[in-house]
């Protein structure tokens, strides 16, 4: 049941506009809670493996909640001795009446307990999903199930793109004119990072079918159509759908993690490939030649166009150099606590210089994000916030390296899966900022959880509880 829920809050988190509105922030985290009182001993079970990697993670969610906490006067002009100045210019709202003259570390505190919740999202969806793998949760369904799921959405968003492409499933128009909205998101980037995360372990999933099935080991053409007729075709469809829409998105940002998800699984995997013949390289090659055949039907003059802009390097317009030049004085004013989480459209009414004429909006633009992730959590949480989460990537990476190597077991594809789309959307976040969508913190949770799960007593993965569905390395 915990792993039907868990799906249930990944699609729920997409159909609620992918978690942008704020008031959908309490019915997703009231989900995340009910999966996790399915059994609280499997999600809420920290290993000492795990310890240093949920440690920084619970100081990452408390250094947030910090920046909501009302100080005296004295105190924040200690260690943020620039934020009373920038709370006099910005006169934003503060959670509740307060103390007088009391003020926030954040100068919007009601935009960093939504980037709490969302953090918070992301951190029980890893915390559910590696209890619930680690446990045996079939990776095999769990894989299948998100197929359909990123296939169905991907072929909605472009029915309802042609229909209604101004809004968010044909009926919510978003405030921004900025906006370019795709599927559910607001943002064809964070839309097209979803999918990536989507892909990764399902591309993962079917490498490990295709090893798993004698069948696959003999002729060519008999382990073709054995394939074709398998209930895997319908999953490897899926997955196609979702990268040939990933595509249609046409965000460069998303491709490059895509290429990046693709690298990292090569060179997680190419030991293993070397192990026996197979014809997997030969069925891999032809995957390629079908996505390249697929590319011919997606807008090639508009990736043209993409392609041109991401070597303009001039100031004509608002290129993410320039943003990420203006966004230092900041860093520098706020580096110890930074502006407060989900506060960086705010700081820059104050901090943006450039004055850019957007005709095609008839208004002035606004630097409403730091198109990039990391340079973004550096300038709304300082040294405050930039510790524990670096401190969070170094284990995540430590302990997925461990999982990786010690996994003896053919569905050791869905976590090289898993572990390529996390690559995939980390270098997304160099130039985005596709984190800050709870849709997208979910999936990353789950796809977290899907790396870093360890089996007891190194048991391996079971079909139907009966057969082994691993194999021993030889």
């Amino acid at each position: 049941m915990q792993r039907a829920l868990l799906l249930f809050l990944i699609a729920a988190s997409y159909l609620l506009f992918a978690g942008r509105p704020t008031w959908t922030l309490g019915p997703l985290l009231g989900l995340a809670a009910l999966v996790v009182l399915v059994s609280p001993r499997r999600a809420l079970s920290f290993h000492h493996t795990w310890r240093p990697l949920d440690l920084a993670l619970v100081a990452l969610m408390a250094g947030i909640a910090v920046q909501t906490i009302p100080l005296p006067p004295r105190l924040l002009g200690i260690i943020s001795p620039h934020a009373a100045e920038l709370h006099a210019a910005l006169r934003l709202p503060q959670i509740g009446p307060g103390t007088d003259g009391w003020l926030t570390i954040s100068i919007n505190p009601r935009a960093t307990v939504a980037s709490l919740a969302t953090v918070a999202l992301g951190v029980l969806s890893f915390w559910i999903a590696r209890g619930l793998f680690s446990a045996g949760g079939s990776t095999q369904w769990f894989c299948r199930a998100l197929a359909f799921l990123g296939g169905a959405a991907a072929l909605a968003a472009v029915v309802f793109r042609a229909v209604s492409p101004g809004l968010v499933f044909g009926i919510l128009e978003p405030a921004a004119r900025s906006a370019n909205p795709f599927g559910a998101f607001f943002n064809r980037n964070h839309f097209g990072g979803w999918l990536l995360m989507i892909a990764a372990p399902v591309c993962g999933y079917l490498i490990a079918h295709l090893r798993i099935h004698p069948s696959y080991r003999q002729r060519f053409w008999i382990g073709l159509r054995e394939f074709l007729a398998s209930g895997a075709m319908v999953t490897a469809l899926l997955w196609l759908t979702t990268v040939v829409v990933l595509l249609l998105t046409l965000s460069r940002s998303a491709v490059a993690g895509l290429g990046a998800a693709a690298i990292c699984g090569w060179l997680l995997g190419r030991n293993r490939l070397r192990i026996e013949r197979t014809h997997l390289p030969v069925i891999l090659a032809l995957t390629g030649v079908v996505m390249l055949a697929a590319v011919l039907f997606v807008d090639i003059n508009g990736w043209a166009t993409r392609a041109s802009e991401s070597f303009d390097l001039s100031d004509a317009g608002s290129n993410r150099l320039r943003i990420w030049r203006e966004s230092l004085p900041m860093i520098h004013d706020f580096w110890l606590t930074g502006t407060g989480a989900g506060t960086f459209s705010d700081a820059m009414t104050k901090y943006q210089q450039s004055r850019i004429w957007v005709g095609s909006m008839n208004r002035w633009a606004h630097f409403n994000n730091a198109h990039s992730a990391y340079l973004q959590v550096v300038a709304e949480g300082g040294v405050l916030l930039a510790l524990p989460a670096l401190a969070a990537l170094v284990s995540a990476f430590r302990i997925g390296r461990r999982a990786v190597r010690e996994d003896r077991g053919e569905m050791l594809w869905a976590r090289i899966g898993a572990a390529g789309g996390l690559v995939g959307i980390a270098v997304q976040n160099i130039w985005e900022t596709p984190l800050i969508m709870p849709a997208n913190a979910i999936l990353f949770g789950t796809l977290a959880g899907l790396l870093l799960y360890q089996r007891g007593n190194g048991r391996p993965e079971r079909a139907n509880g009966r057969s082994p569905l691993v194999t021993a390395t030889r």
